[in-house]
């Protein structure tokens, strides 16, 4: 079956893991394909088919979750975490160079990140896809995993290094 960004999958016989590069908002984006079985469903590579053609609203549901998470304020698990801890061991130079100001806010925040993964497991019901979005590689290796279930619902936002 052809797949967008993939192209021919064998579901009789896939190969574990695809990787391409992609074009997103002017960014190169990493996005890998990951199976666990020897055999697929044709239906599974058809959800998995519908799902890449709509991988821009994709990508904008993972920085909307960033959002909503900042917006929690103190109850914030992630965003803001993810935001100081980079606060507390940038140097100034760095975070003039990220920010261009010592007051930032949620616009500047997410304004600052990037996506530079997306993984696909489209057997994984509870982690179907996971977008790696992060302050520029040239600053930090942290980034925040977003994850979302097999539904499309978020599953869960960590910091991961």
């Amino acid at each position: 079956m052809e797949i967008p960004l993939f192209g021919q999958i064998n579901s009789l016989e896939p190969k574990i893991y695809y990787e391409e590069k992609i074009s997103i908002s002017g960014n190169i984006v990493e996005i890998d394909l990951n199976f666990e079985s020897n055999k697929i469903e044709d239906s599974l590579l058809v959800e998995l088919s519908n799902y890449l053609k709509k991988l821009d609203t994709e990508v904008k549901k993972a920085f909307k979750a960033i959002s909503e998470d900042w917006d929690l304020d103190e109850e914030s698990e992630t965003a803001r975490f993810y935001l100081e801890h980079h606060l507390d061991v940038f140097s100034q130079n760095e975070i003039d160079k990220i920010f261009g100001t010592k007051e930032i806010d949620k616009t500047l925040f997410l304004n600052t990140l990037v996506l530079t993964r997306i993984g696909i497991y489209p057997e994984n019901s509870e982690s179907y896809a996971i977008f790696d979005i992060q302050f520029s590689k040239n600053f930090t290796d942290y980034l925040m995993a977003v994850t979302f279930n097999n539904l499309g619902e978020l599953s869960e936002i960590s910091m991961d290094s």
